[in-house]
This record gives C-alpha cells, structure tokens and sequence, in this order.
C-alpha cells in the first residue's frame, strides 16, 4: 500500500505525457497582483527532495535529490474547458516533461497527465479566499486513483506572511493546505496525504512539502526564478 501511496504522490508532481498545444488564447493572467504568474518564459527552479522510508524494503535508503525547472512555453491547452497554460519541465533525473498551470474562477492549480491515472488537477489556492477558507477539489479527471475515489480537502491558513525558502526573503506570502484522501472498497473517506503549499505574490510557488501518513515525503523549495 506504502508503494502505491509514493506512486500517487508521484503523479501529484511530475507529468510526462504530451498534449496538443494551441498558442496563447486567452493571454494569461495579469501578472501584478498574481499568485501564479503564467507569463510567457518566466522559469522557475526548485530543488526537489525526495525521503524515503527506511523501514520500506522496496524503496532505497537515503534522500534522492534533484533540481526541476519550469518553463512557461508560450502554449495553451483546454481540457474540458479549463485553459491550461504550458510548462516545459526539465528534471536532472527524469529528464523532460510538460506540466500545465491554470488560473480560472480565481482557482490556480497545476494540471499533468500521467500514465495510467490520467489528468490530474492539484489546486494551489482560491485566491478570493480568506485565512480558514475550505474547497473541495478533484485531483483525478474521472475522480479516481487505482479504481478508488478521491478527493482533496483544501485550507487557507495564512496570508501575507514573510517566509524565507533557500536563503531567500519573500513578502506577501500565502500558505495553503491539501488534504488527500481516498475511499478503498466503500470505506469511509480517509486521508492518506497532506501538503503545505507556499505561494508568493508576483513570483508563484516558492515551497511544496508533502507528508505520507505524518511522515515527511518530498520538500520542493525554490532556488531562483525569473517572470517577465
């Protein structure tokens, strides 16, 4: 089960299968004022930190860590209306992929399709929300992970923080909460997944950490960026 659950995790991060892509139509959204700017070349470059679990034989000791940027490349996809803007992905351990940020009805998440799951969705933030505000999110276009329904119970804890992430201060900060959790054979819902989610104004994501079960999974946290 702990195998699966890291798989799953997995899919919330990193996508590799290719769409048709259109350029931009609509442009993206204004940058001042933006929690998840979209404009074309802006990049962003995080080092990403991935913990595995002593105790688990099938996975190996030690920290695996890698360094990811994003892209925005210019190109937009819909998918079932959502208008998707496109990142190329580059992964000095996977290589490169494409991933997908939206920001539409004041909901900004990020969009991947990957194999067998499908699209998911992973929503970042309301940004009309405030501080205690709760949605309701589906992180699987058919609602689904390994034939099991899912879902995920989304917070705003705090806004307009200062946090520091890799030596650098950031202003105007929100941090969000994801909470994931499945229903296996018509069992009541249960979580299995939880993420701190930090946002900054004008520059996007600065920081993701995601738990298994209470135990300290992944940690994504900048290491520089550029919007145009």
């Amino acid at each position: 089960m702990k195998k699966n659950l890291l798989v799953i995790l997995a899919v919330l991060t990193f996508g590799y299968m290719g769409c048709a892509d259109n350029a931009y139509k609509p442009t993206p959204p204004a940058q001042p004022d933006s929690y998840l700017p979209e404009t074309y070349l802006s990049t962003w470059r995080y080092r990403d930190s991935i913990y595995h679990d002593n105790a688990d034989s099938t996975a190996p000791n030690g920290i695996k860590i890698d360094t990811v940027s994003f892209t925005i490349n210019g190109n937009t996809t819909d998918v079932n209306g959502l208008i998707c803007y496109n990142a190329v992905v580059a992964s000095v351990k996977n290589g490169p992929g494409t991933v997908y940020f939206h920001a539409q009805k004041h909901i900004l998440g990020l969009l991947e399709s990957t194999p067998p799951f499908g699209m998911t969705n992973f929503d970042f933030l309301v940004d009309t929300g405030k501080v205690g505000y709760t949605w309701i999110s589906t992180p699987s276009e058919n609602k689904l992970f390994n034939g099991s329904p899912v879902k995920s119970i989304n917070t705003i804890k705090e806004k307009d923080i200062t946090k520091v992430v890799g030596g650098i201060t950031f202003t105007q900060v929100v941090h969000t909460t994801a909470n994931f959790q499945i229903s296996i054979n018509g069992a009541p819902y249960h979580n299995i997944a939880y993420y701190d989610i930090y946002l900054a104004k004008n520059i996007g994501l600065i920081e993701k950490d995601s738990y298994v079960y209470g135990n300290l999974n992944e940690t994504e946290t900048i290491i520089d960026y550029v919007i145009k």
